[in-house]
């Protein structure tokens, strides 16, 4: 019996489940209901980490950012000549796993006696950066024309981070790994402080089944940065537990556990870094509280039968 018990804990540990991180999404239009393109959105985290994030709208006056460390977050839109709508200049909100955030906002026109000249540099000045341009262009999924456009801004200035971090999240969705872990290499170099490049520099190895010393120094480092990132917690583990470390694996996973308690996948990696080192009884509570966040589980049979042997 304990050599079937063995062979069955290696199957379910075999494939790393990455999670999803938090996303904060929404619209700018002016009072008549036009989108309003290009209007910067700050995101700045108000609870208990440190974090910034930015995103900019496409031309349908919307935005997405995807990778936000659950927490609550302040929410600012500005525009060059635009002014909040009915005096609102915020809106505060909590980003969570569970479901989208969303953040809309109205901006009015500023009233100017501007004469035509000045008007027409205004509207110059206005016209996105070929970075911005390129983040726009992959988050309407156009990733050839937001790649180039990313490129072409690294021509310009090659020294910003955040540049070489969206290059590398759109060539990662165009299968090139590769490429775009440099991107994320240079990113860290450039910025030590990005938490999401470290993020993605980690799974960036964990997606070709990278568990050794790079992806846990990445991700090691993401941690520390963002102290309250799921993601970073999690994936961490996912790499001790590939490469026999368990009871790094169970720091790692009791993280996660404890910064989202209803994600079923934690408890049950938790569960089996127990298992990994003989913690029988605090993995049979792990593993059965994997099935009552996730009854539906399409390994739920060969869950209970663990069980049956705990």
């Amino acid at each position: 019996m304990r050599q079937i018990r063995i062979i069955v804990i290696l199957l379910l540990i075999a494939a790393p489940v990455f999670a999803i991180t938090g996303r904060l999404q929404g619209s700018v239009k002016d009072p008549q209901g036009n989108p309003l393109p290009n209007v910067v959105i700050k995101i700045d985290a108000t609870g208990e980490i440190h974090q910034t994030y930015e995103a900019h709208t496409n031309a349908k006056g919307q935005y997405i950012h995807i990778g936000v460390a659950p927490d609550k977050y302040r929410i600012t839109a500005s525009l060059a000549g635009y002014q909040p709508a009915q005096g609102f200049a915020y809106i505060d909100l909590r980003v969570t796993l569970a479901e989208p955030a969303v953040a809309d906002f109205v901006l009015q026109k500023i009233q100017t006696t501007t004469a035509a000249p000045k008007e027409e540099k205004k509207e110059q000045a206005e016209q996105p950066s070929d970075s911005q341009r390129g983040l726009e262009l992959v988050q309407q999924g156009k990733l050839d024309e937001g790649i180039a456009a990313l490129r072409k801004a690294l021509q310009t200035n090659p020294s910003v981070a955040t540049t070489h971090y969206n290059l590398g999240v759109a060539l990662e969705k165009k299968k090139q790994a590769e490429e775009a872990r440099k991107h994320f290499q240079e990113a860290v170099k450039l910025d030590p402080n990005l938490g999401e490049a470290y993020l993605a520099l980690g799974n960036s190895y964990l997606s070709e089944q990278k568990f050794d010393a790079p992806a846990i120094e990445a991700l090691t480092k993401a941690t520390t940065l963002m102290p309250m990132s799921y993601p970073a917690f999690y994936n961490l583990g996912v790499c001790y537990a590939n490469t026999g470390k368990h009871a790094e694996a169970e720091q790692a996973f009791r993280k996660a556990v404890e910064l989202d308690p209803k994600e079923p996948n934690a408890h049950y990696q938790l569960a089996m870094s127990l298992l990994g080192q003989a913690k029988n009884a605090d993995a049979k509570a792990e593993f059965q509280k994997y099935l009552e966040l996730n009854p539906s589980a399409a390994d739920r049979g060969d869950v209970e039968q663990l069980l049956k042997t705990l």
